[in-house]
């Protein structure tokens, strides 16, 4: 079975976590200050801290931890309405009440960030970029992340770049809240799980492990408000030297996706000017537990999201595309993209 799921970190990315890499960060992150946190969710909370307004604009579809990290902050969050790509008008329904405006590039998919940073300037909104999904993405050929005041990423297992921890970046010198170390048993987890994902995810055993994905996707997960181990650091950094290649692969992949798929099946496609990170490929449709059923017969499994959710109940955008997603991971070998696409149009046309 065709897992949903790929992942980046190899062996000689864990090999080379035992020595200094070099900083090839600034190929990606334009901004001046770069600071590494536990997680991109306590990036988000340490970003936070540094404000002094109360009142945050949270997008009505993320992840979940989103809004967790603002309670965690101690801020107030105003929902706009949002789909999988925000739209404009729906953020200028709420600018004029809130102090900060986190906008979520989900699955690695951009709104029109121009019009959004001309609306927080107008209004004095602090804009703070959710490039957790987007790495190396960009819109009118520049990076995002650069856009807003501050940028927040993950580097968690399933991420652009897959290990563990997370990072701010800014236009101003921040200081973070004190953390606890992280955890030896959290970072020997995230290295087993770094080594075994090859073999976890091989279609000839996944069929018997994949229980164990959906137990990790539905379990909750703790706060991760962590240093960073330099080890860690380390991980990230070997996997930035070969990064172009891995978006290549991704970006390959959607053009092979895109083309065969359209008028097959309802998908999210990029708004002009954008290049997304094509993290995932992401279909919409209303027969979600019927076309998982009917792939599943031809062993490919689809990925539901469970963690992006409507996290408000009166936004109509964000609750009707709560239940239509699907997604595949987009890093992995095209025979793998070439069976899911022909599954998908088998069921699509049946």
């Amino acid at each position: 079975m065709i897992s949903q799921q790929s992942l980046t970190p190899c062996i000689s990315d864990l090999f080379h976590g035992l020595f200094k890499q070099k900083n090839n960060l600034r190929k990606y992150i334009l901004q001046p200050h770069i600071v590494w946190t536990g997680s991109g969710r306590e990036a988000l909370r340490q970003i936070l801290l540094q404000l002094d307004g109360k009142n945050i604009a949270v997008p009505g579809y993320t992840c979940h931890v989103v809004l967790d990290a603002v309670e965690r902050a101690g801020k107030n969050p105003t929902f706009y309405d949002s789909s999988v790509i925000a739209d404009v008008k729906d953020i200028e329904k709420i600018i004029t009440k809130v102090d900060a405006l986190i906008i979520s590039y989900n699955f690695g998919f951009l709104p029109d960030i121009e019009r959004i940073v001309a609306l927080c300037k107008k209004h004095k909104v602090i804009l703070i970029e959710d490039c957790a999904q987007a790495l190396g993405a960009k819109y009118n050929n520049q990076l995002v992340g650069f856009f807003g005041d501050y940028a927040f990423y993950s580097f968690g297992i399933s991420k652009n770049i897959g290990f563990c921890g997370g990072l701010i970046a800014s236009k101003k010198k921040i200081k973070l809240q004190k953390t606890k170390k992280m955890p030896l048993s959290y970072l020997m987890n995230t290295i087993i799980k770094s080594s075994v994902h090859t073999l976890f995810f091989h279609p000839l055993i996944y069929r018997f492990t994949k229980k164990y994905l959906q137990e990790e996707l539905e379990k909750n997960h703790p706060p991760l408000a962590y240093k960073l181990p330099r080890y860690a650091k380390n991980v990230i950094l070997h996997q930035f030297k070969r990064y172009n290649k891995i978006q290549r692969k991704r970006q390959q992949n959607a053009v092979y996706c895109v083309r065969e798929l359209d008028r097959i099946i309802d998908f999210v496609k990029p708004i002009e000017k954008s290049d997304p990170s094509w993290l995932y490929f992401v279909i919409k449709t209303n027969n979600t537990q019927e076309i998982m059923h009917q792939l599943q017969k031809h062993d490919i499994e689809l990925g539901e999201m469970h963690t992006f959710q409507a996290l408000s109940s009166n936004l109509p955008k964000s609750l009707d595309i709560e239940n239509k997603i699907l997604t595949f991971a987009l890093y992995r070998d095209l025979q793998d993209i070439k069976k899911i696409v022909k599954g998908i149009k088998n069921v699509c046309r049946n």
